[in-house]
C-alpha cells in the first residue's frame, strides 16, 4: 500500500515524505509543518507517513483539532483532540504546561510515538503548540 501511494505523490508530498521519514529513522525529532490549501492531498500524505511507521512496526500517533478530522484519517491510534491527549488546559496562557503525567495511560503511548501528526495544527493557539515541545 505505502509503495503505491508513494508512486503517486507529487514532487511537493515527495520531498515532505522523505524528509519525514529521514527524521524518523534518524531519531532526529524534527517538528514538520504541512501548510496548503484544501484538497492538496495533505490527509493522503499524513496517512502514507503513518502506514510507512506502522509498516515499520513502529506507532504513529495522529492528534486533531476539531473531531471531524477524524473521519479522514486511517488506522493507528487516534485521540479526538490533542486537549485529551496531551491534557492541556483550555484555558491556556504563556506559561501553560503540558499535563500528562508519567503515571497517566497516555505517557507510555507517547514514549513509544515515532510520529505525531497534528492535523490543523494552524488553527491552534502558539501557546497551545508550545505545551507540547
Amino acid at each position: 500500500m505505502v509503495d503505491k501511494q508513494r508512486a503517486i505523490f507529487n514532487p511537493e508530498q515527495a520531498a515532505a515524505f522523505d524528509a519525514i521519514l529521514k527524521s524518523i529513522t534518524n531519531n532526529q525529532g524534527y517538528l514538520f509543518f504541512i501548510h496548503t490549501a484544501g484538497g492538496c492531498r495533505k490527509t493522503f500524505l499524513y496517512n502514507t507517513i503513518a502506514a510507512e511507521v506502522r509498516r515499520r512496526g513502529q506507532m504513529a500517533l495522529y492528534v486533531v483539532s476539531s473531531g471531524i478530522a477524524t473521519l479522514l484519517l486511517d488506522g493507528g491510534r487516534i485521540f479526538y483532540t490533542f486537549y485529551l491527549c496531551f491534557k492541556i488546559s483550555f484555558s491556556i496562557s504563556k506559561n501553560s504546561v503540558a499535563g500528562l503525567k508519567w503515571n497517566s495511560y497516555m505517557f507510555p503511548v507517547i514514549q513509544q510515538t515515532k510520529v505525531i501528526i497534528w492535523d490543523k495544527v494552524f488553527v491552534q493557539h502558539k501557546y497551545n503548540i508550545n505545551t507540547i515541545d
